[in-house]
């Protein structure tokens, strides 16, 4: 049990349901629930009550939640104190991302990055991939993100947040009523895809899988996607991440895609090239923010 259990404990607990708690958190009902069943393994102890109207704690979890609203308080009295000393830290962050990396991160990371370091002055925006690496190399960026894996000796790579594919199916489609799809169901199906990023993944699952995919419609402009869909042109192929499923019209079903290769968001540094500490510290943020949330 750690102190991000127990926040998500004391947010359950306030919230009285899943589904509200995890929003808040910014993270999923699945990851949430499984964060609250490992509490419950470890202490031997059920820890709330489950109803159609939500949970509430029992009497074992309400003992739990004043001891940890407790922890949390010392807690932060600590992170305060280091706070003190992170405002002493001073310098400048340039962050590059690969287009349509921006919208799976979502700000709510690089505002809190902010928020918690209020000397470093951070600065950070999608271009081409070829514009971010020529940043990255020529020192004028400290750190890329992209969602492909850049193959070069010019930079070291670390993947730190799996994305999750879904696919945005029409609901008279033949594809509606399987309870996930896979690559090989894209085979001979009309495709409609929405930014670099759903494209590339798309186009090399079905690479792998032998075959070129029958893409009917191409767009950056994800309203246009979905109109299209909704008008039986085609499914769509689409990554989140910590950005929700868009609202779809009743003729729209989400599915999940099962697909060969998970993407994944990577961080890319210049290789032999000693970080910031400012940059450094950005860095450490983004994979401690992102590993309590997957």
């Amino acid at each position: 049990m750690d102190i991000k259990s127990l926040e998500f404990f004391v947010r359950l607990c306030k919230d009285n349901n899943v589904s509200v708690a995890a929003e808040n958190l910014f993270i999923s009902q699945q990851g949430l629930s499984r964060m609250i069943k490992r509490m419950e393994n470890e202490l031997g102890v059920k820890l709330f009550r489950r109803s159609n109207r939500g949970v509430t704690p029992t009497v074992e979890g309400k003992l739990l939640w004043e001891h940890a609203k407790n922890i949390l308080s010392e807690y932060q009295k600590v992170t305060d104190s280091i706070n003190l000393n992170n405002n002493l830290i001073h310098g400048t962050v340039n962050v590059v991302l690969e287009l349509g990396c921006l919208p799976l991160l979502t700000l709510s990371p690089f505002l809190r990055f902010i928020e918690e370091h209020p000397n470093v002055d951070l600065s950070f925006g999608e271009h081409r991939e070829t514009i971010c690496q020529a940043q990255l190399s020529d020192g004028t960026a400290d750190v890329f993100f992209a969602v492909k894996s850049v193959d070069s000796k010019q930079f070291d790579v670390s993947p730190f947040y799996a994305l999750n594919p879904i696919v945005y199916v029409p609901k008279n489609h033949v594809l509606a009523i399987k309870s996930f799809i896979t690559v090989e169901d894209l085979r001979d199906t009309k495709l409609v895809l929405c930014g670099s990023t759903n494209y590339y993944t798309v186009v090399k699952d079905c690479a792998e899988a032998n075959f070129v995919p029958n893409i009917v419609v191409c767009s950056t402009d994800i309203n246009i996607t979905m109109q299209c869909v909704q008008s039986g042109l085609g499914v769509s192929p689409f990554i989140l991440g910590m950005n929700k499923a868009l609202p779809s019209s009743e003729d729209i079903i989400v599915q999940p895609y099962r697909c060969q290769n998970i993407p994944q968001i990577h961080i890319l540094t210049k290789k032999n090239t000693p970080l910031s500490v400012s940059a450094q510290k950005f860095c450490d943020y983004f994979f401690r923010y992102f590993e309590t949330r997957t």
